[in-house]
Formats: structure tokens, C-alpha cells, sequence
């Protein structure tokens, strides 16, 4: 059995640590906006095609829907959290 050293170790860490895209938070966030509102025009469309009754597959329209709603109420409550981190920081005395 062949043992290899820690500088070899050392090495194949941070090649591999190399290849990880790092996004930042700002990034992130677009990103998830983004998604949120994609699914919230997926469930007007959804709303629609039932108010005109052109459903082929109700179930689905029905998840399209409740996901919206979901990922609404979560980006609402980070929304909510970032507010109070934000406010307590400010009452952070220096």
C-alpha cells in the first residue's frame, strides 16, 4: 500500500477548491428572486388556463400554484429577517 504525503494531500485539496464557483450573497439572492417570480407567473398562467378551461392535467396546475405560494412566503420571510438583523445591527453600539 502506497502512502501518499501531506503536500500531495495539500495539492489535490486545493486544485479541487479551485474549481468551486463562489457566488456571492447579492448573487444568490438575484438568483432566488428571480426563480420566485418565474414561479409566480407559472401560477397566474396556471390560474388562467383554469379560469378558461383549458386544464389538460389539474394536478399539476394545482403543484404550479402551491409552489408559488410556498416560495412567496419564503423569500417574504427572509425578506422579514434580514429587516430585524439589519434593525439590530443599527442598535449596535460602537
Amino acid at each position: 500500500m502506497r502512502i501518499e504525503s501531506f503536500e500531495t494531500f495539500g495539492q489535490l485539496t486545493t486544485q479541487n477548491s479551485h474549481k468551486k464557483e463562489t457566488k456571492s450573497f447579492g448573487e444568490t439572492l438575484k438568483e432566488f428572486v428571480a426563480d420566485v417570480n418565474a414561479d409566480l407567473k407559472k401560477a397566474k398562467e396556471a390560474e388562467k388556463m383554469i379560469a378558461e378551461d383549458k386544464v389538460e392535467n389539474l394536478e399539476e396546475l394545482m403543484y404550479q400554484i402551491a409552489k408559488s405560494e410556498v416560495s412567496l412566503k419564503l423569500i417574504t420571510e427572509i425578506r422579514n429577517k434580514a429587516l430585524e438583523s439589519y434593525q439590530e445591527i443599527m442598535r449596535m453600539q460602537v
